[in-house]
């Protein structure tokens, strides 16, 4: 009895304590239901912006409550006016008015400096810890502050998807009256639109962007325009949807070129192969508008690998066509020349400009309004080590990254070295040759006959040259093997191949085989003058 009094004991004891967390359990429900943020279903093109913008004002500006009050009612009369339902400004019913990143516009009062100087100094991973859960998608950070007579309105863009701050934007007025439109002005060219990619075939891309079903009542704000620019991104996406990582893809751009309410059609621009082809399993394609921004972009060439080289010296060619538009330029200028010999070689017309990178590697790209994207072809002496798109004036400095290319540099010197004893071999041949010819017009056969013997019992100089050249291709491919460099294999391989082609040419057993024919026509025709 005592036994089983003990069990009824420890079983009413479990009952009354599983009575808390199943009270407990709707409440902590509703709570997760609530955290959880609601995935929105319906086409991105459906989704009109959702907008937060936040202004400080910096303590010399002297704004009355009442001022900045009005100063948001005429900016939000602005932006429905002109930008209508693409832009979200106003707050959900189920969403709380005190939610930190509710969208609207608001006073800001964390910024350390509320200046054009505060704003520079902020970085994405700021705004990231500020608003762990964000509930829109632009965040416009506006600064303003005392300028002579006037004020001057700063502002940032900082972008959900991409995870990026825009650079600072700047715009002054001298009257109080017009700050409102002043500070849309500056939101307006911060404004970057975002297009996800639907469909990639060859360099054609289909995309659809954020809100494009909604018209905006003035046709010239936040719209796209045909020759916008975008760079694509990929979002990595765990099991529940949250975003692991986000990687922008270096040097591709989209160029719009076809644009409807729900689609456009962009073109693609890359230095890397089929980048935006194939589907990946929970990863979101993306692009965001991207133009200049700076007046030029300082391009530093880097080595791949753990390699310390420094790249100086070398060409850096700036041109508007790509390698295929190139290929078939020089394709038509080599079908040129063979019908024409005496035509001017066209080959070097595509190049915009060139330069040499000084001794730190870097070369100054300028921005140009007309033609904001260019093709670099960056070349190691004959040899083109890297081409790749870019529009100078997106960012400050850029690198690319260059394979090292020393091992062929050094296979270039030896062969030249090589091609130079090659050129003084075939000419004392030569000498040698015309020697015995000379000896044996002056019937000096005895001369003639020990000339032979001395070229026919000596090496080869065929021979010579070709285990020379072989030593240094066996010796330069191996290097190039450890490192992993299939691109110096085959230059390397290619650089050999044509001296190999001279040694064959210049140095064929054939002449002196031919030489010897000639001696024994001329004895023959000597003995016959004699006998008459």
């Amino acid at each position: 009895m005592r036994v089983f009094d003990g069990f009824i004991f420890c079983l009413t004891v479990i009952l009354l304590w599983g009575i808390v967390p199943l009270s407990e359990s709707p409440a902590v429900a509703q709570s997760e239901k609530k955290l959880a943020p609601k995935i929105d279903s319906r086409h991105i093109s459906l989704r009109p912006y959702r907008i937060r913008i936040e202004i400080a004002y910096a303590p010399g500006t002297r704004f009355s409550p009442e001022n900045r009050l009005n100063l948001q009612v005429q900016l939000q009369q602005i932006i429905e006016r002109s930008v209508g339902e693409k832009w979200t400004l106003s707050k959900a019913k189920q969403q709380q008015s005190d939610t930190p990143s509710a969208v609207g516009i608001s006073e800001n009062d964390w910024l350390p400096l509320p200046s054009s100087v505060g704003l520079s100094r902020l970085h994405s991973e700021n705004i990231l810890k500020r608003y762990s859960q964000q509930t829109f998608d632009k965040l416009f950070l506006i600064a303003i502050e005392p300028y002579g007579i006037g004020y001057q309105v700063s502002g940032r863009e900082f972008d959900v998807l991409s995870q990026q701050l825009c650079p600072l934007e700047k715009q002054n007025t001298y009257e109080k009256a017009f700050l409102a439109d002043t500070v849309f002005k500056s939101i307006r060219d911060l404004f970057s639109s975002v297009i996800t990619i639907e469909n990639v075939n060859n360099d054609l891309v289909t995309v659809s962007e954020q809100g494009s079903q909604y018209l905006t009542p003035d046709p010239t704000v936040c719209t796209l325009e045909k020759g916008f620019y975008f760079q694509p991104f990929f979002r990595y996406l765990n099991r529940d949807r949250e975003v692991k990582n986000i990687q922008f893809i270096p040097w591709t751009y989209l160029i719009l070129e076809d644009i409807n309410r729900k689609y456009a059609t962009c073109s693609l621009a890359s230095g890397l192969r089929g980048i935006l082809s194939g589907s990946r399993r929970r990863v979101e394609t993306l692009a965001q508008h991207v133009k200049p921004e700076y007046p030029q972009t300082k391009l530093s060439l880097i080595p791949r690998g753990t390699s310390t080289q420094t790249y100086a010296g070398m060409r850096v060619q700036t041109s508007l066509l790509n390698p295929q538009e190139v290929r078939q330029l020089q394709t038509e200028a080599k079908k040129q020349k063979e019908k024409n010999k005496d035509a001017k070689p066209i080959t070097q017309d595509y190049i915009l400009d060139e330069s040499l990178t000084n001794r730190s590697g870097t070369v100054t790209l300028h921005t140009d309004p007309q033609h904001p994207l260019i093709w670099l072809y960056v070349r190691s002496g004959k040899a083109l080590v890297a081409n790749v798109p870019y529009i100078p004036g997106i960012a400050p400095e850029v690198s690319i990254q260059i394979p090292d290319d020393r091992i062929r540099l050094n296979v270039e010197g030896e062969l030249a070295v090589l091609n130079g004893e090659l050129i003084e071999a075939v000419a004392s041949l030569s000498m040698e040759m015309s020697r015995i010819r000379k000896w044996a017009k002056n019937d000096e056969w005895e001369k003639v006959d020990e000339g032979i013997r001395k070229l026919e019992g000596g090496i080869s100089p065929k021979q010579i040259y070709q285990e020379k050249l072989s030593v240094i291709r066996v010796s330069a491919i191996e290097a190039a093997q450890q490192q992993k460099n299939r691109a110096a294999q085959s230059r390397i391989a290619s650089l050999c191949r044509d001296t190999a082609d001279r040694i064959d040419r210049f140095l064929d057993p054939s002449g002196i085989i031919d030489l010897k024919t000639e001696i024994q026509d001329l004895k023959q025709l000597q003995r016959q003058d004699a006998r008459r």
